[in-house]
């Protein structure tokens, strides 16, 4: 036991001056952008959408409340700053559920058939290092008018668990 116990405190000792003589490389990317492709996941734009979409169906009852059936078309997202990691999936998945499950206007897959259709614009509104993600929805009807538009802003906080508020 007691060889043992040398063998690996001499093994320790010898790695870390092994170690100790490597140099290390720093690694430097390019890309300002890096920051933010770590920092920002489908799940931020998913939050992002969520809180536009009830803000735009709290908002949007005169558009909605008619007594014939209001079809809308929930047009991809549209990224306006193109350095902005992907995702944008995740919003418009949860933007058409909310959307589909509050029962006021039917979603439709046709263009053509909508009365209404529904536009969202991301970009970052912040740094690369802090960035702040500006998620906007533009409603507009079948002859192109903008009837009104909603947004919502996402920025991390700086504390222990860096969450997005």
């Amino acid at each position: 036991m007691k060889k043992s116990a040398a063998l690996l405190l001499l093994t320790l000792t010898t790695a870390c001056h092994v170690f100790n003589d490597v140099d290390v490389q720093e690694i430097v990317v390019d890309d300002p952008y890096y920051e933010i492709e770590q920092q920002i996941t489908p799940d931020v734009y998913a939050i992002a959408a969520t809180r536009v979409t009830n803000k735009m169906l709290d908002n949007s009852g005169y558009v909605y409340q008619k007594p014939e059936d209001v079809f809308i078309y929930i047009m991809d997202p549209k990224k306006l700053d193109d350095r902005l990691p992907d995702g944008l999936h995740a919003a418009r998945k949860v933007t058409r559920e909310i959307i589909s499950g509050s029962k006021n206007f039917k979603v439709t897959g046709d263009l053509n058939e909508a009365d209404y259709y529904l536009q969202a614009l991301v970009e970052n509104i912040g740094t690369e290092f802090d960035p702040i993600i500006s998620y906007k929805l533009i409603l507009f009807d079948k002859n192109n008018k903008q009837i009104d538009e909603w947004v919502e802003t996402l920025k991390r906080v700086k504390n222990d668990d860096r969450s997005w508020w």
